[in-house]
Protein backbone atom coordinates (compact mmCIF):
# COMPACT_ATOMS: atom_id res chain seq x y z
CA UNK A 1 0.00 0.00 0.00
CA UNK A 2 1.67 3.12 -0.61
CA UNK A 3 2.31 5.48 1.70
CA UNK A 4 -0.54 8.76 2.02
CA UNK A 5 2.30 11.01 3.08
CA UNK A 6 4.23 13.00 0.50
CA UNK A 7 7.46 12.03 0.12
CA UNK A 8 10.54 14.93 1.60
CA UNK A 9 13.73 15.84 0.65
CA UNK A 10 15.01 16.29 4.16
CA UNK A 11 17.78 14.81 5.74
CA UNK A 12 17.75 13.77 9.42
CA UNK A 13 19.40 16.46 11.43
CA UNK A 14 19.87 18.87 8.89
CA UNK A 15 18.39 22.53 9.08
CA UNK A 16 18.50 25.95 7.97
CA UNK A 17 17.67 29.50 8.32
CA UNK A 18 16.94 32.36 6.62
CA UNK A 19 16.54 36.06 8.56
CA UNK A 20 15.36 38.83 6.25
CA UNK A 21 14.24 42.23 7.02
CA UNK A 22 10.61 42.85 5.98
CA UNK A 23 9.24 47.05 5.75
CA UNK A 24 9.76 49.30 7.83
CA UNK A 25 12.49 46.95 9.46
CA UNK A 26 10.69 44.06 10.64
CA UNK A 27 13.10 40.92 11.00
CA UNK A 28 11.24 37.71 9.97
CA UNK A 29 12.39 34.12 9.36
CA UNK A 30 11.32 33.65 6.02
CA UNK A 31 12.64 29.85 6.07
CA UNK A 32 12.96 27.92 9.36
CA UNK A 33 13.52 24.47 8.82
CA UNK A 34 14.61 20.97 10.77
CA UNK A 35 14.19 17.78 11.26
CA UNK A 36 15.37 15.52 14.08
CA UNK A 37 17.36 14.89 15.74
CA UNK A 38 18.16 19.03 15.63
CA UNK A 39 15.80 21.77 16.62
CA UNK A 40 15.25 25.12 16.58
CA UNK A 41 13.17 27.42 18.73
CA UNK A 42 12.48 31.02 18.61
CA UNK A 43 11.87 32.52 21.95
CA UNK A 44 11.49 36.33 22.94
CA UNK A 45 13.64 38.95 20.86
CA UNK A 46 15.26 41.76 21.99
CA UNK A 47 13.95 45.46 21.19
CA UNK A 48 16.27 47.73 19.82
CA UNK A 49 16.18 51.50 21.07
CA UNK A 50 15.64 53.38 18.43
CA UNK A 51 18.59 54.81 15.98
CA UNK A 52 18.92 58.42 14.66
CA UNK A 53 19.14 57.06 11.12
CA UNK A 54 16.13 54.72 11.67
CA UNK A 55 13.51 57.60 12.33
CA UNK A 56 10.88 58.27 10.16
CA UNK A 57 11.58 61.87 9.21
CA UNK A 58 15.07 60.68 7.96
CA UNK A 59 13.36 57.94 5.87
CA UNK A 60 10.11 60.59 4.31
CA UNK A 61 9.35 61.23 1.08
CA UNK A 62 9.45 64.67 0.01
CA UNK A 63 5.45 64.14 -0.35
CA UNK A 64 5.40 63.74 3.12
CA UNK A 65 4.63 59.57 3.09
CA UNK A 66 6.99 57.81 5.12
CA UNK A 67 8.67 54.83 3.14
CA UNK A 68 11.53 52.57 4.25
CA UNK A 69 14.30 51.83 1.67
CA UNK A 70 15.74 48.41 2.65
CA UNK A 71 19.48 48.42 3.21
CA UNK A 72 20.63 46.25 0.38
CA UNK A 73 19.31 49.63 -1.76
CA UNK A 74 20.08 52.48 0.73
CA UNK A 75 23.72 54.14 1.52
CA UNK A 76 22.25 54.25 4.75
CA UNK A 77 21.69 51.14 6.80
CA UNK A 78 18.66 50.15 8.49
CA UNK A 79 18.70 49.73 12.16
CA UNK A 80 16.04 46.26 12.50
CA UNK A 81 13.61 47.01 15.53
CA UNK A 82 14.19 44.03 17.24
CA UNK A 83 16.87 41.00 17.30
CA UNK A 84 15.63 37.47 17.65
CA UNK A 85 16.31 35.00 19.48
CA UNK A 86 16.87 31.32 18.62
CA UNK A 87 17.37 28.40 20.78
CA UNK A 88 19.76 25.13 19.25
CA UNK A 89 18.55 22.51 20.35
CA UNK A 90 18.67 18.58 20.27
CA UNK A 91 16.48 15.85 21.86
CA UNK A 92 17.61 15.21 24.65
CA UNK A 93 19.99 17.58 25.64
CA UNK A 94 23.05 15.78 22.99
CA UNK A 95 23.66 13.62 20.05
CA UNK A 96 24.76 10.23 19.67
CA UNK A 97 27.32 8.42 18.16
CA UNK A 98 27.22 8.55 14.42
CA UNK A 99 24.86 11.50 14.09
CA UNK A 100 25.23 14.58 12.02
CA UNK A 101 23.91 18.00 12.34
CA UNK A 102 24.01 20.29 9.74
CA UNK A 103 22.40 23.92 9.91
CA UNK A 104 22.36 26.43 7.06
CA UNK A 105 21.91 29.68 8.38
CA UNK A 106 21.77 33.08 5.93
CA UNK A 107 21.08 37.10 7.51
CA UNK A 108 19.96 39.02 4.73
CA UNK A 109 20.82 42.86 5.11
CA UNK A 110 20.95 44.82 8.17
CA UNK A 111 18.88 41.63 10.29
CA UNK A 112 20.51 40.80 13.26
CA UNK A 113 20.28 37.23 14.84
CA UNK A 114 21.21 35.90 18.60
CA UNK A 115 21.91 31.62 18.52
CA UNK A 116 22.40 30.03 21.94
CA UNK A 117 21.71 26.38 23.69
CA UNK A 118 19.62 25.80 26.92
CA UNK A 119 22.92 24.00 28.06
CA UNK A 120 25.81 21.65 27.29
CA UNK A 121 25.59 20.00 24.34
CA UNK A 122 26.41 16.59 24.90
CA UNK A 123 28.33 14.07 23.41
CA UNK A 124 27.24 10.12 23.89
CA UNK A 125 29.41 7.30 23.56
CA UNK A 126 28.11 4.75 20.89
CA UNK A 127 26.11 1.77 22.59
CA UNK A 128 28.17 -1.04 24.06
CA UNK A 129 26.69 -3.65 21.24
CA UNK A 130 28.89 -1.77 18.60
CA UNK A 131 32.44 -3.38 18.06
CA UNK A 132 34.98 -1.76 17.07
CA UNK A 133 37.95 -0.35 17.13
CA UNK A 134 36.84 3.48 16.77
CA UNK A 135 33.29 4.53 17.62
CA UNK A 136 31.33 6.41 15.15
CA UNK A 137 32.40 10.07 14.89
CA UNK A 138 29.49 12.34 16.17
CA UNK A 139 29.52 15.65 13.66
CA UNK A 140 28.13 19.11 13.16
CA UNK A 141 28.57 21.51 10.68
CA UNK A 142 27.38 25.05 10.34
CA UNK A 143 27.35 27.21 7.33
CA UNK A 144 26.71 30.69 7.96
CA UNK A 145 26.59 33.53 4.93
CA UNK A 146 26.48 37.36 6.62
CA UNK A 147 25.00 40.09 4.14
CA UNK A 148 26.70 43.68 4.82
CA UNK A 149 25.13 45.31 7.63
CA UNK A 150 23.99 42.11 9.39
CA UNK A 151 25.33 40.73 12.22
CA UNK A 152 25.20 36.88 14.37
CA UNK A 153 25.96 36.38 17.50
CA UNK A 154 26.73 32.53 18.21
CA UNK A 155 26.96 31.66 22.11
CA UNK A 156 25.90 28.10 23.05
CA UNK A 157 27.28 26.59 26.36
CA UNK A 158 30.39 24.25 26.05
CA UNK A 159 30.45 21.15 23.86
CA UNK A 160 30.41 18.22 26.41
CA UNK A 161 31.99 15.14 25.41
CA UNK A 162 31.35 11.87 27.15
CA UNK A 163 34.34 8.92 27.79
CA UNK A 164 34.80 7.14 24.41
CA UNK A 165 32.96 9.20 22.37
CA UNK A 166 34.14 10.80 18.68
CA UNK A 167 33.41 14.28 17.80
CA UNK A 168 33.84 16.52 15.06
CA UNK A 169 32.49 20.09 14.09
CA UNK A 170 33.43 22.64 11.34
CA UNK A 171 32.26 26.09 11.49
CA UNK A 172 31.91 28.38 8.07
CA UNK A 173 31.26 31.98 8.37
CA UNK A 174 31.14 33.88 5.17
CA UNK A 175 30.58 37.70 6.25
CA UNK A 176 30.44 40.20 3.62
CA UNK A 177 32.42 43.42 4.13
CA UNK A 178 30.16 45.69 6.73
CA UNK A 179 28.84 42.68 8.67
CA UNK A 180 29.77 41.39 12.27
CA UNK A 181 30.22 37.84 13.84
CA UNK A 182 30.71 37.16 17.04
CA UNK A 183 31.25 33.19 18.03
CA UNK A 184 32.19 31.62 21.22
CA UNK A 185 33.13 27.94 20.71
CA UNK A 186 33.80 26.08 24.24
CA UNK A 187 34.84 22.26 24.87
CA UNK A 188 34.80 21.18 28.71
CA UNK A 189 36.56 17.86 30.41
CA UNK A 190 33.00 15.64 29.88
CA UNK A 191 31.71 14.14 33.31
CA UNK A 192 34.56 14.97 35.93
CA UNK A 193 32.36 13.48 38.80
CA UNK A 194 31.90 9.99 36.62
CA UNK A 195 36.06 10.12 36.25
CA UNK A 196 35.63 10.98 32.49
CA UNK A 197 38.01 13.68 32.24
CA UNK A 198 39.07 13.94 28.89
CA UNK A 199 38.31 10.59 28.65
CA UNK A 200 36.92 10.85 25.05
CA UNK A 201 38.29 9.15 21.64
CA UNK A 202 38.79 12.64 20.21
CA UNK A 203 37.48 15.91 19.53
CA UNK A 204 38.00 18.05 16.45
CA UNK A 205 36.90 21.50 15.59
CA UNK A 206 37.20 23.98 13.03
CA UNK A 207 36.15 27.29 12.53
CA UNK A 208 36.84 29.65 9.41
CA UNK A 209 35.91 33.15 8.18
CA UNK A 210 35.41 34.22 4.84
CA UNK A 211 35.58 37.92 3.83
CA UNK A 212 33.38 37.98 0.47
CA UNK A 213 33.28 41.16 -1.23
CA UNK A 214 32.46 42.33 -5.05
CA UNK A 215 28.79 43.46 -6.59
CA UNK A 216 25.69 41.77 -6.65
CA UNK A 217 25.46 40.32 -9.91
CA UNK A 218 28.75 39.83 -10.83
CA UNK A 219 30.31 37.19 -8.58
CA UNK A 220 31.68 37.33 -5.46
CA UNK A 221 35.10 36.71 -4.66
CA UNK A 222 36.25 34.78 -0.98
CA UNK A 223 38.96 35.37 0.71
CA UNK A 224 39.66 33.19 3.87
CA UNK A 225 40.84 35.39 6.90
CA UNK A 226 40.94 33.05 9.59
CA UNK A 227 41.03 29.15 10.01
CA UNK A 228 41.33 28.39 13.86
CA UNK A 229 41.71 24.60 14.25
CA UNK A 230 41.59 22.40 17.56
CA UNK A 231 42.36 18.89 17.59
CA UNK A 232 42.15 16.72 21.03
CA UNK A 233 43.20 13.15 20.32
CA UNK A 234 45.73 10.32 21.08
CA UNK A 235 46.96 9.16 24.56
CA UNK A 236 46.45 11.10 27.59
CA UNK A 237 44.21 14.12 26.81
CA UNK A 238 44.43 14.59 30.22
CA UNK A 239 47.70 14.88 30.94
CA UNK A 240 48.16 17.69 28.29
CA UNK A 241 45.26 19.83 29.53
CA UNK A 242 47.39 20.65 32.83
CA UNK A 243 44.78 20.93 35.08
CA UNK A 244 42.13 22.28 32.76
CA UNK A 245 38.99 21.71 32.70
CA UNK A 246 37.84 23.57 29.86
CA UNK A 247 39.26 25.27 26.45
CA UNK A 248 37.59 27.60 24.35
CA UNK A 249 37.70 30.63 21.28
CA UNK A 250 36.11 33.38 20.68
CA UNK A 251 36.01 34.94 17.46
CA UNK A 252 35.20 38.38 16.28
CA UNK A 253 34.74 40.89 13.29
CA UNK A 254 32.97 43.71 11.98
CA UNK A 255 32.38 47.20 13.42
CA UNK A 256 29.31 46.23 15.79
CA UNK A 257 31.96 44.36 17.43
CA UNK A 258 34.92 46.48 17.53
CA UNK A 259 34.80 47.60 20.89
CA UNK A 260 34.39 44.26 22.35
CA UNK A 261 37.07 43.30 20.16
CA UNK A 262 39.86 46.34 21.04
CA UNK A 263 38.55 45.64 24.97
CA UNK A 264 39.95 41.82 24.78
CA UNK A 265 42.90 43.03 23.55
CA UNK A 266 44.02 46.43 25.68
CA UNK A 267 42.94 43.83 28.79
CA UNK A 268 45.37 41.26 27.66
CA UNK A 269 48.20 44.03 27.29
CA UNK A 270 47.36 44.86 31.32
CA UNK A 271 47.97 41.43 32.37
CA UNK A 272 50.80 40.82 34.78
CA UNK A 273 53.76 39.49 32.74
CA UNK A 274 56.22 37.08 34.01
CA UNK A 275 59.44 38.50 35.49
CA UNK A 276 57.43 41.76 36.01
CA UNK A 277 58.84 43.45 39.31
CA UNK A 278 57.60 46.48 41.32
CA UNK A 279 60.64 48.58 41.65
CA UNK A 280 59.63 50.83 44.39
CA UNK A 281 60.72 51.80 47.87
CA UNK A 282 57.64 50.20 49.22
CA UNK A 283 57.43 53.98 50.60
CA UNK A 284 54.84 55.44 47.54
CA UNK A 285 52.02 56.53 48.71
CA UNK A 286 48.95 54.43 47.83
CA UNK A 287 46.63 56.10 45.63
CA UNK A 288 43.14 55.77 45.38
CA UNK A 289 42.12 53.47 43.02
CA UNK A 290 39.54 54.12 39.70
CA UNK A 291 36.31 52.02 39.25
CA UNK A 292 37.41 50.44 36.22
CA UNK A 293 40.75 49.77 38.07
CA UNK A 294 39.31 48.38 41.16
CA UNK A 295 37.18 46.15 38.66
CA UNK A 296 40.61 44.95 37.16
CA UNK A 297 42.18 44.52 40.30
CA UNK A 298 38.62 41.66 41.59
CA UNK A 299 39.03 40.41 37.99
CA UNK A 300 42.56 39.33 38.27
CA UNK A 301 42.49 38.08 41.71
CA UNK A 302 39.50 35.43 40.53
CA UNK A 303 41.28 34.65 37.60
CA UNK A 304 43.63 33.18 39.62
CA UNK A 305 41.08 31.35 41.95
CA UNK A 306 39.54 29.66 38.90
CA UNK A 307 42.65 29.10 37.07
CA UNK A 308 42.20 31.11 34.19
CA UNK A 309 44.92 31.67 31.86
CA UNK A 310 43.46 33.77 28.35
CA UNK A 311 45.04 35.63 25.47
CA UNK A 312 43.63 38.14 22.80
CA UNK A 313 45.14 39.56 19.44
CA UNK A 314 43.95 41.03 15.94
CA UNK A 315 44.64 39.07 13.07
CA UNK A 316 43.65 40.10 9.69
CA UNK A 317 40.20 42.33 10.60
CA UNK A 318 39.34 39.74 13.18
CA UNK A 319 39.85 39.35 17.19
CA UNK A 320 40.80 35.96 18.47
CA UNK A 321 40.06 35.17 22.18
CA UNK A 322 41.73 31.80 23.08
CA UNK A 323 41.09 30.90 27.04
CA UNK A 324 41.18 27.90 29.70
CA UNK A 325 40.02 27.55 33.35
CA UNK A 326 39.86 24.83 35.73
CA UNK A 327 36.11 24.41 35.54
CA UNK A 328 33.24 25.49 33.40
CA UNK A 329 31.61 27.89 36.13
CA UNK A 330 35.26 29.77 36.35
CA UNK A 331 35.46 30.29 32.48
CA UNK A 332 31.68 31.22 32.62
CA UNK A 333 32.07 33.95 35.42
CA UNK A 334 35.47 35.06 33.52
CA UNK A 335 33.47 35.33 30.06
CA UNK A 336 30.21 36.94 31.61
CA UNK A 337 32.54 39.49 33.65
CA UNK A 338 34.14 40.48 30.37
CA UNK A 339 30.95 40.53 28.53
CA UNK A 340 29.16 42.93 31.04
CA UNK A 341 31.61 45.36 31.57
CA UNK A 342 32.31 45.98 27.95
CA UNK A 343 28.47 46.25 27.69
CA UNK A 344 27.51 45.88 23.84
CA UNK A 345 26.20 42.75 23.81
CA UNK A 346 23.69 43.36 26.30
CA UNK A 347 23.05 46.70 24.38
CA UNK A 348 22.99 44.91 21.03
CA UNK A 349 22.01 41.52 21.25
CA UNK A 350 19.92 41.09 24.59
CA UNK A 351 19.70 39.45 27.72
CA UNK A 352 19.19 36.54 25.35
CA UNK A 353 23.30 37.27 24.12
CA UNK A 354 24.51 36.83 27.99
CA UNK A 355 22.11 33.24 28.64
CA UNK A 356 25.44 31.37 28.30
CA UNK A 357 27.09 32.99 31.05
CA UNK A 358 24.63 33.07 33.55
Amino acid sequence: MPSPFPSTSSHPGHGEIHLTLLPPALPTFSTLTYTYPLKLLPSTPHILAPHPQTSNESNASPNGSNTVTLAHTSPTPIQPTFVPLLFLLTYGGGVISGDHIALIIHLDPSTRLTTTTQGSTKIFKPPPNISSSKPPTTRQDLTVHIAPHAALWLAPDPVQPFAGSLYAQTQRFEVEREGNLGVVDWVCEGRRARGESWGFEGWRGRNEVWDVYGKDGEGKERRMLVRDAVVLEGRDIRGRMDGKGVFGTVILRGPLFKGLADFFVEEFKTLPRIGGRNWGSGNEVVKELTKEEEWRKRRLEREKEDGVLWTACHVRGCAIVKFAASEVEGARWWLGCMLREEGSVGREFGDGGLMFVR
